[in-house]
């Protein structure tokens, strides 16, 4: 992580939120020492972090901004208690504190830390496929940003990395919704319209072949022979030996599926 070094801090007050969480932290056993001065408290709230108490680390940045709001070091202690909410497991703490940090030190060295930050923490955030996944989004949104924002960020490869991620995820999604339209439903014209989204995102995922034989048969079902050759050819041309490929061409010949399984059933 870089430190901001010798920077003027455009953000005099924390608010109120902040002061509740210095009363609290200062009352709490656990939490950081009430009577260090501000050098030494941002040093107790270091070697927490250090040693991967990441709550108390957290606990011990957000005092420190409190008690000495003008400090050098105040990027420093916004980004870590961030991140130290991110390694503790508490997600949604961590996107508020990364936020408030790219929303009010968009100028600080360290902004495109935050912005990577958000996205990180929202992936984080981000549940199994069965459930909603507008964090997934909002991943895919603030990651998306960073690149807008800052296109010089040294952080673009990972960005690129947690996009490509987030977007497989909303990929096999709306593959899971189509399925749905398609199996239970029997609503091809729905089907297609999650499919299609799911194909958009570019998946990567083993779930593809099929992906591309479901849109094949919900295609040809409406009457769309165009689109449907369309997903024929990507099916042969990209997994010619998958289980798809065959039940693609047993639609199309069943005789000849039949005479191959027949011929495999002599040669046992």
């Amino acid at each position: 992580m870089r430190l901001p070094a010798g920077m003027a801090p455009r953000e005099a007050r924390r608010g109120v939120l902040a002061a509740a969480v210095l009363m609290l932290t200062g009352c709490s056993s656990s939490g950081p020492p009430g009577d260090l001065a501000p050098p030494d408290l941002f040093q107790w709230a270091q070697d927490r972090f250090d040693a991967e108490e990441y709550r108390r680390a957290a606990d011990g940045f957000l005092a420190f901004m409190v008690r000495d709001p003008l400090n050098p070091l105040v990027d420093s202690a916004q980004y870590l208690a961030a991140e130290g909410q991110l390694r503790a497991g508490n997600e949604l703490d961590a996107v508020e504190e990364f936020r408030r940090m790219a929303t009010n030190r968009p100028n600080s060295p360290l902004a495109d830390d935050a912005q990577l930050g958000l996205c990180r923490a929202y992936l984080a955030a981000s549940p199994r496929v069965t459930l909603s996944q507008e964090f997934t989004r909002r991943a895919l949104d603030e990651c998306e940003r960073l690149l807008q924002f800052f296109p010089t960020t040294p952080f673009r490869e990972q960005a690129e990395g947690l996009i490509a991620e987030a977007r497989a995820k909303l990929a096999e999604k709306s593959y899971e919704i189509g399925k749905y339209y398609q199996d239970r439903m029997r609503l091809p014209e729905s089907a297609i319209v999650y499919f299609e989204k799911s194909l958009a995102d570019e998946p990567t995922g083993a779930f593809l072949p099929d992906l591309l034989l479901r849109l094949y048969r919900s295609y040809s079902q409406v009457g769309f022979e165009t689109e449907a050759g369309t997903m024929r050819e990507r099916l042969l041309s990209e997994f010619p030996e998958s289980e798809e490929t065959r039940l693609l061409l047993a639609d199309e010949d069943p005789a000849a599926e039949e005479d191959r399984a027949g011929d495999a059933g002599s040669r046992r």
